[in-house]
Formats: C-alpha cells, sequence, structure tokens
C-alpha cells in the first residue's frame, strides 16, 4: 500500500495581484497536466462562493475540463457543499463527469460553514446536517441501477432514475468532510471515506466511528498536509509567505465567523489582532521544511491511519508556475521514499 500524494486547487485569484480570469485556468489546467506528468495520482477541486478573489464556485464543471486534460488521475473535489445544491443535480453533474474521465471521479462533499453562503442561496445553515443526511442517501441511489425513490424532511420524490449511470455505479467512492464528532459519524455511516479536517485526534475518532457502525475493510482516510518540502525553507517563505498567509488568514476569517467550533474563534481573534506574522518563524517553518523533515512528518501521519494526503497545489496571487519546483522535489525527494517504505 502506498500512501496517496494529492493535490488541492481553488483557482483563487486575489485582487491585489489579480490576472486575467482567462489566464488563471489556462495556466492552472497546464499545472496540473504537469503534475499528472510528475506522478502525482490525485486533483482535488474545493468550492466557495461569492468571494473576492474568485474562489472557484464550480467544481464539478471544474472537474469536466480536467478530464479533457489528464488520463490516469483520480479527479476529486474536496469539497462539494452538497447542502447548497440539489443532490439529484449533483448525482447527474458526477455521472456525466464520471463517464468524461472514464471512472476516474471521486465525490468529496462536506457540510459547508461559510453564512453568507447560506444566507444567499436562502438554505437554513441549521438544517444543514440533516440536508446531508439525506443527500448522500440520495446520491447514492441515484447511482445504483433503476429508478428509486426517497422520502425525507427535504426530498421527497418517487421513482426517478438517474441517466445515464457513473462507470463506477453507486461503488463511485463518497467520501466526506469532517473536523467534529457529528460529521465524522456521518463519514463513516454513509461515506466510503473521511476527509479530515483538523489535528490527527479526528483519526481515532473516525475509526471508532467505524467500528460503531459495523464497517469493516480499508480505511480510507484523506488529510491536509500543510508543509512543503524546500531546498531552502527560508528563501521559499521569503518568496511565497505573503500568499500563504493570505490564505490562512482568509479561511481564518470565514470559519471564526461561522463559529461552529470554540478554536474557530480563538482564530478569528488571531487574524483580527492585526499581529503581522509573516516574519513568525513557527509559520514559516510549518510551511517549508527540508525534505528529509517532510519525509519524518508523513511517516508519522501514515501510522497514525492516514491513506491520503493533501496539499494546496497553488497559492492565492503567485501565477500556478511558481508552485511547480516544489511540485518536482516532493515528487522527486520525497513521495519515492514514502512510497518504498509503505509498498
Amino acid at each position: 500500500m502506498t500512501l496517496e500524494f494529492g493535490l488541492l486547487y481553488d483557482f483563487r485569484n486575489p485582487p491585489e495581484w489579480g490576472v486575467p480570469a482567462v489566464d488563471l485556468y489556462a495556466e492552472t489546467l497546464d499545472h496540473i497536466q504537469a503534475a499528472e506528468a510528475m506522478g502525482f495520482p490525485l486533483v482535488w477541486l474545493t468550492e466557495h462562493h461569492f468571494i473576492e478573489d474568485g474562489y472557484l464556485p464550480s467544481v464539478l464543471p471544474a472537474a469536466a475540463a480536467v478530464t479533457q486534460r489528464t488520463s490516469s488521475v483520480t479527479i476529486g473535489t474536496n469539497v462539494l457543499l452538497l447542502p447548497l445544491h440539489h443532490p439529484l443535480v449533483v448525482a447527474e453533474e458526477a455521472a456525466v463527469v464520471d463517464i468524461l474521465s472514464n471512472g476516474r471521479l471521486r465525490l468529496g462533499v462536506g457540510l459547508g460553514y461559510k453564512v453568507e453562503e447560506f444566507d444567499a442561496f436562502q438554505v437554513d445553515r441549521r438544517k444543514r446536517g440533516s440536508m446531508m443526511d439525506e443527500g448522500l442517501q440520495i446520491l447514492k441511489g441515484a447511482w445504483a441501477d433503476g429508478p428509486f425513490s426517497f422520502h425525507g424532511e427535504h426530498y421527497s420524490f418517487d421513482n426517478v432514475n438517474v441517466t445515464p449511470k457513473p462507470p463506477q455505479g453507486a461503488d463511485l467512492p463518497l467520501w466526506v468532510a469532517g473536523r467534529a464528532a457529528k460529521p465524522i459519524q456521518r463519514a463513516a455511516r454513509y461515506g466510503d471515506g473521511l476527509i479530515a479536517v483538523g489535528t490527527p485526534d479526528l483519526f481515532e475518532t473516525y475509526k471508532q466511528a467505524l467500528a460503531d457502525e459495523g464497517r469493516e475493510g480499508p480505511i480510507n482516510l484523506a488529510a491536509f498536509a500543510g508543509t512543503w518540502p524546500a531546498a531552502d525553507p527560508e528563501r521559499a517563505w521569503a518568496e511565497m509567505g505573503d500568499h500563504i498567509q493570505y490564505r490562512g488568514d482568509e479561511y481564518g476569517r470565514w470559519y471564526g465567523t461561522a463559529g461552529d467550533l470554540d478554536s474557530d474563534r480563538a482564530w478569528l481573534d488571531h487574524v483580527e489582532s492585526g499581529d503581522d506574522r509573516r516574519d513568525d518563524s513557527r509559520v514559516a517553518q510549518r510551511s517549508f521544511q527540508t525534505p528529509e523533515a517532510i519525509i519524518t512528518q508523513l511517516q508519522a501521519l501514515e501510522r497514525a491511519g492516514v491513506t491520503s494526503l493533501v496539499y494546496f497545489a497553488t497559492f492565492p496571487g503567485l501565477r500556478p508556475s511558481a508552485t511547480l519546483p516544489l511540485l518536482e522535489t516532493l515528487a522527486n525527494d520525497v513521495m519515492p521514499v514514502i512510497n518504498a517504505k509503505t509498498s
């Protein structure tokens, strides 16, 4: 077994560093094609709405474009915000992407949290959990053979037959994001894998949740890898730190405003304190370390049960090609060592 290295693309284009969106999208697709040539097995696409920097709002159309520029990578969503979409529409669009890719789609879905998105789409944020439960069941039913019916609090229909069916059928991998006990239990009950957003204690929570649900077999567990390998970490931070800090501050504002976890409020307070953290050595070290140090970190994640890694592939405001040297280091100096030890 090898540890899967995945790259996450958000197509962000902050105004202070902005370029024409047409150029950014074309260069990002070039970047994905280059990553596949380097041997990366997985590309993730992520969704948010109404962000000034153009954060990718439509992951399945983007995934369809990726199918036409690649031939082997798994194409995943990390994540599609399921409560903001009708699950039958998602089922149809995912089936089309699976067809275009000849069975390479992995659909990752999440609750969503950003307050403005729920307000704009007129979705009751308080009901997103039950909407997720129903949506996950509908997706699996839609991809199975023949018509099906469903009657729930939010969705109700009879004898609907979603066509065409995806090549993977009802086995199309459905991964669920979670960063607390309830969504992790949902992932164990309905999903084929967990995208863990948070600290390693979530890994054990997921393993226990799978046991509670009587789920046996291989565990599919994705976790974010926030530290890139660089031969000269200080130089890499000097060149890219502002862009990494931009991403972290934005997430801090969004999570903090939603306030779902106590740690979210603390994150927001930290962002709004006005401290200049770009020269904070701890932040820099979390972003870039030597390949040898990265290998040690990833081996620890693998021992903890992680099967799939998520790296942000590009940094907001930098042209996509700026991170290609980091990908090359990861592909040449880290991946072979990790895979040799885990095979």
